[in-house]
């Protein structure tokens, strides 16, 4: 017969049940159109059994969740122009937004790569804003597959290909944001002589106070298009930039085609300062303000513009 104890296990064991269902890791990667074996050649992430996110950007683990994997991680070899996919270990539960950075690696089985403003982004799948009366929609979620192109213009060489989901449905206070991350090793072949940029840095490319990190997604709804963090992908033309991060990494609205001019939320517009050329300030497209910020309020390129209560840019 249950005892009364036998059953409030069981309970908490179902209720549970649904929580650990609802987190994911990404630990299988497709190239050349087959699957690879779990952690094959993506480093075994430290929440390989947990499936629980990172919830602070500044996380030694926001690189690519894992400390000792690297050197026992295989590296595949794949071929700029092509496309290749993540797969997570179950649905993408949470609506949130997606996107892919690399970062150039010596080799890409070592531990200390990507360290450093190395990553650019190549591929976004973000919240896609209908009105103020429904606020966005997310195409993401309930797949379990990313799929992105490495750019044709990436040299060749060693590279760690970073996929990272933002779950953004608890993000309405800061540190609420959940990021699932995971991290292949490749070997790019057949690339051309493209610059990738602007560069950033993880951690350090993000503050939590921008508007795609630190947002209420329900009701009362946002009224604007979603404004992804970090930088605009890069896609093989020129860059802008090579100097990125936490201080220094655009903005940028996306639609369902990609990324747009640089716009912000419904206090676009107000300025608190503006700056020349040069001095101390923050660096054009960084962080110049907003409530608990710490850093430069002046910008040495650009004026620094109001997105939120918590999140200004030199613009």
């Amino acid at each position: 017969m249950w005892s009364i104890l036998s059953l409030g296990g069981v309970a908490a064991t179902l209720l549970a049940a649904p929580l650990v269902s609802a987190h994911y890791t990404f630990p299988t990667f497709v190239a050349n159109g087959a699957k690879s074996s779990d952690w094959q050649y993506i480093r075994m992430t430290d929440n390989h059994y947990s499936n629980g996110p990172v919830t602070s950007v500044t996380d030694p683990n926001m690189k690519c969740y894992e400390t000792t994997t690297a050197s026992a991680t295989g590296t595949a070899t794949v071929t700029a122009g092509s496309t290749y996919s993540f797969v997570a270990n179950g649905p993408i539960y949470h609506n949130g937004y997606i996107d892919v950075y690399m970062s150039s690696a010596s080799p890409a089985n070592a531990e200390s790569a990507g360290s450093g403003k190395t990553w650019f982004k190549v591929y976004e799948n973000a919240p896609v804003f209908v009105n103020s009366q429904v606020g966005y929609t997310f195409p993401s979620t309930t797949s379990d597959t990313v799929t992105f192109t490495i750019p044709k213009a990436l040299p060749s060489g060693d590279y760690l290909i970073r996929v990272e989901q933002i779950a953004l449905h608890v993000a309405s206070s800061f540190g609420g944001a959940q990021f699932y991350i995971g991290c292949a090793q490749v070997t790019v072949t057949g690339g051309g002589s493209g610059t990738p940029g602007p560069l950033v840095a993880f951690p350090g490319a993000y503050t939590g106070n921008e508007p795609g990190i630190l947002i209420n997604i329900y009701s009362p709804y946002p009224s604007g298009a979603y404004i992804a963090p970090g930088p605009a992908v890069w896609g093989g033309g020129s860059s802008s930039g090579g100097s990125g991060g936490g201080s220094t990494a655009p903005a940028h609205t996306t639609t369902a085609k990609g990324p747009t001019s640089t716009t912000s939320t419904s206090k676009a517009g107000t300025t608190t300062s503006s700056g020349g050329s040069g001095g101390g300030g923050a660096a054009l497209y960084g962080q110049c303000g907003g409530q608990g910020w710490t850093g430069a309020t002046t910008c040495a390129s650009g004026t620094c513009t109001v997105v939120n209560d918590y999140y200004s840019q030199c613009k």
